[in-house]
């Protein structure tokens, strides 16, 4: 059995996924790393992409497309499905066809895949440097936010096992993985964990990876209410920490500054409406007032929009 696999989930995006095999296929060989595209396109152009390289001699990627009569839902659940239990490794890193962790960071993985660790994590949080943990709730208390991100977490495989995706994607339907891995190395009977962060960019970085976040777009949906919810899943093991994740990413990336706010109102992304709806999440989540988050639900979005256009020239002139 190999000691690492990597599976990239993917869609309608060939383009990316040859520039992220250009990127890692041959280091990857080199440190006998497996990869796995697990592709729900509607077209055969992902698939021919691949195709090229396997056929080129490339004997340690594999190509799996989902079923064609899956809705959008159901054919995640199945990508997600055979990355988690399908792969054959000891380890396996999930990753999104733009979240690929670059082949400089090969060799520390494997490092810490000899040493027998439960989780190794590559990311860009406020902790610098390389740690260690023999603490589950020390560790998520300090890496819950990169946690979420795909492409920086290496999860040992014998710690996951089949569970209610239905059940946890009702619950939590933006953090579904990261659901996973808490259950997972909740298990763990002697836990074990790194972080690594060394100040170099983690990902490859897609010359046609454009677009917007679309959690960017859908704040409130994605890190307000969902949230808010992933936390409230969280099983009794973190029970001890639960209360110091809601507003988490708040306090480490700023996601619901004055301006961000100002930013998700403008955008229509939130009104007064939404804003008492989910009130509960709100006072838990968002590190302002809930006084001063209504007030700014109330503004019209012309007003929104100019007042954070004028913060953020503010903000160039002060910096």
């Amino acid at each position: 059995m190999k000691k690492l696999a990597i599976g990239i989930i993917t869609c309608n995006r060939a383009k990316i996924i040859r520039e992220d095999l250009a990127a890692i296929v041959k280091p990857a060989k080199e440190y006998d790393i497996d990869i796995y595209i697990y592709d729900g396109s509607t077209n055969r152009d992902t698939e021919s992409v691949v195709k090229t390289y396997i056929e080129a001699g490339y004997n340690h990627i594999y190509y799996i497309h989902a079923d064609d009569h899956l809705s959008v839902a159901e054919s995640v659940y199945q990508r997600l499905e055979g990355v988690l239990f399908e792969t054959e490794a000891k380890y396996v890193c999930l990753c999104s066809d733009h979240r690929v962790i670059k082949s400089n960071f090969y060799s520390e993985i494997m490092s810490y895949i000899d040493k027998d660790y439960d989780i190794i994590m590559l990311h860009d949080n406020l902790l610098k440097g390389i740690h260690t943990y023999n603490s589950l709730t020390e560790f998520v208390n300090a890496t819950i936010v990169s946690l979420t991100a795909w492409g920086a977490t290496i999860i040992k495989k014998s710690l996951l096992a089949p569970l209610e995706y239905r059940e946890i994607y009702e619950a939590a339907p933006s953090f579904v993985v990261s659901s996973i891995y808490l259950r997972a190395i909740g298990k763990a009977e002697m836990f074990r964990a790194v972080t690594i962060n060394t100040g170099r960019s983690l990902c490859v970085e897609s010359a046609q990876y454009k677009e917007k976040s679309s959690s960017i777009k859908n704040m409130w949906t994605s890190w307000v209410v969902n949230w808010y919810r992933f936390v409230e899943s969280l099983p009794a093991a973190y029970e001890d920490i639960r209360e110091g994740l809601y507003n988490r990413p708040d306090l480490e990336k700023g996601f619901f500054s004055f301006n961000e706010l100002l930013r998700q109102r403008s955008e229509g992304q939130f009104d007064w409406k939404k804003c008492h709806e989910y009130r509960n999440c709100v006072k838990k989540v968002v590190c302002l007032p809930y006084a001063v988050v209504f007030l700014i639900a109330v503004l019209p979005q012309s007003i929104a929009r100019g007042l954070n256009r004028e913060g953020n020239k503010w903000n160039k002139i002060l910096k």
